[in-house]
Order: C-alpha cells, then sequence, then structure tokens
C-alpha cells in the first residue's frame, strides 16, 4: 500500500510540473491567472495530506512494539504492591461506667521531692511516673478513673498515694511545675470505669 501511494504521488507531482508554465520557459506567460496556479497548488496540496494520512503504518507499528515493553516493567510493581499490604484489624475499646463520684476535689503534683518521697519518679505501688497517673487514698491501686468534665475520655489510673490526711481526694500528677500551678484546685465528678478491648 505504501508503495502505491508513493508512486500515485510521483505521477501527479510530473503531471502537474509539466503542466507548469513557470518549469517551462517556452509557455512561460507574466499573465498567467492566479486562478490557474491556486487550482495546481490545490491539487499537489490534496495529494500530500491524502498521501500523509494513509502513510503512518509504520509509525503505528512502532507504538505498538513499545507497548509490551512499558506493560511488562510496570506488571511486576503492581504485584510487588499488592503482596506488600497488609490489613490489621482495628481494636475496639468498650468503656463501662461503674461508679461515679460526685464534687472531688482535686489538685496536681510533681516529681520534685519537696512533694513526694526520696524516690520522686517511682509512685507508691512501684510504677514509674507517667501522664495519666493519679494519686488517691479512697480508690485502689489500679481503678481506672475517667474525669469528663476537664479530660474528657481521657483514662486515668490510680498508681500513687497522697498525705494520709486527704481522704477524699484526688491528685493528678504532671510534668512541669508550672503546669501543676496552673491548674490550682478544682473540683469535678469522677467516673470509675471498667475497660475492654475487643479484637
Amino acid at each position: 500500500m505504501g508503495n502505491f501511494c508513493y508512486a500515485l504521488f510521483s505521477l501527479a507531482v510530473k503531471a502537474a510540473l509539466q503542466k507548469n508554465p513557470f518549469m517551462n520557459p517556452s509557455t512561460y506567460s507574466p499573465t498567467i491567472p492566479v486562478s490557474l496556479i491556486g487550482r495546481r497548488l490545490f491539487v499537489i496540496t490534496l495529494v500530500s495530506a491524502v498521501l500523509s494520512v494513509s502513510l503512518p503504518t509504520r509509525a503505528v507499528a512502532t507504538d505498538a512494539d513499545v507497548f509490551p515493553v512499558v506493560a511488562s516493567v510496570q506488571a511486576p510493581v503492581a504485584e510487588e504492591e499488592v503482596a506488600d499490604y497488609h490489613f490489621e484489624v482495628p481494636q475496639y475499646t468498650t468503656v463501662t461506667v461503674l461508679r461515679t463520684y460526685n464534687y472531688v476535689p482535686m489538685t496536681a503534683y510533681t516529681s520534685r521531692p519537696e512533694e513526694t518521697d526520696d524516690t520522686p519518679f517511682i509512685t507508691a505501688d512501684g510504677s514509674h511516673v507517667r501522664d495519666g497517673i493519679i494519686a488517691s487514698n479512697f480508690l485502689p491501686f489500679g481503678t481506672k478513673v475517667r474525669i469528663p468534665e476537664l479530660y474528657g475520655d481521657k483514662i486515668f489510673e490510680v498508681h500513687d498515694r497522697m498525705n494520709k490526711r486527704y481522704t477524699y481526694k484526688i491528685d493528678i500528677w504532671m510534668e512541669s511545675l508550672p503546669e501543676a500551678r496552673k491548674f490550682g484546685v478544682r473540683f469535678a465528678h469522677v467516673e470509675i470505669v471498667r475497660t475492654e478491648t475487643n479484637k
């Protein structure tokens, strides 16, 4: 098909040039109508356009050859991504309120020697101090507590004790003295809760 189109194009160009007065000095005339030149140029342009549309077969074949190479490079990447994907089952914690104490006075303390004993970073039950630890004399060690008015759903645990004279009070451990002083003295409802983790 390509050879036939090239032959057709060659014949059309030769015919146009033989009849073109500019290429034949014996027939040259300065008064050739512009419409005749326009027709000749139109024919040549039309033939060129037809041939350009009918001859892209070589380019299409090249594109088709490249496509499988690209696909073969991408396929292992997709398989590797699927192999490395891990689905983790989320854990849900159920919180049950066992009891509520009303209007409990609360303060805050730090691990300064002035506020603790000779092991300021170890609590009364032997735990290391951390965020979420509270001291209380009227609740057993390990009791889980929520203070919704001040901390929302955050859960604290009793791991420390206060001075014996405080029978109905909670002391919240804090890392810095300015933070503890800012807390001051507050009163709030306290919820004793039980948590269950469902996998």
